[in-house]
């Protein structure tokens, strides 16, 4: 167990030694979290980046365990995850902000699938069509009463029957809710 963790940190670093910075931004499924992000307070809770390259090599190791989601994995080019604090005060602020972004996405070709409300929580998922059944880009922007924000960005060709076994796979925050 222990030569098994020493080579999966050999390989993770050698792997993000010769990777390629690639500029995700421009990527049809890429969206920025900037705006959002004005309203942290404190540490991230959770930050997740993983690009092309090392999504590959998960999507190699997922090959055979369960059906379809290392096939799923290899298709996307990018997966951030930010969840953090907001103050209490600034609750309403984001809150308004996300609304705001709502009707901008869809704008740009995104459709919300997913529009939670409740008391004090909030949560809409979107995806980004790239052509007929395709999707290249999914995103989930979430607050809860307590001001804990969570965004999520998966960038490349997404299958969404299979993103469920994804998000189980890589314990994505918000996508494996039962």
């Amino acid at each position: 167990m222990k030569t098994y963790k020493l080579f999966l940190i050999a390989f993770f670093t050698a792997a993000l030694a010769f990777a390629q910075q690639a500029d995700y931004t421009k990527e049809p499924g890429y969206f920025s979290f900037d705006k959002l992000m004005n309203y942290k307070s404190g540490d991230l809770i959770t930050e997740v980046y993983l690009e092309e390259p090392l999504i590959k090599m998960v999507a190699k190791m997922a090959e055979g365990e369960k059906e379809g989601v290392g096939e799923a994995i290899d298709a996307l080019k990018l997966i951030r995850v930010n969840e953090f604090m907001v103050e209490k005060n600034d609750i309403e602020k984001i809150e308004k902000e996300m609304a705001s972004l709502d009707g901008n996405l869809q704008t740009q070709k995104w459709s919300r699938i997913i529009k939670t409300k409740k008391k004090d929580n909030y949560a809409n998922v979107y995806v980004k069509s790239g052509g007929a059944n395709e999707y290249v880009g999914l995103l989930i922007a979430a607050i809860d009463k307590e001001g804990k924000v969570t965004l999520v960005n998966i960038v490349g060709r997404i299958d969404l029957d299979t993103i469920g076994k994804v998000s189980k796979e890589l314990n994505l925050p918000h996508m494996n809710k039962e």
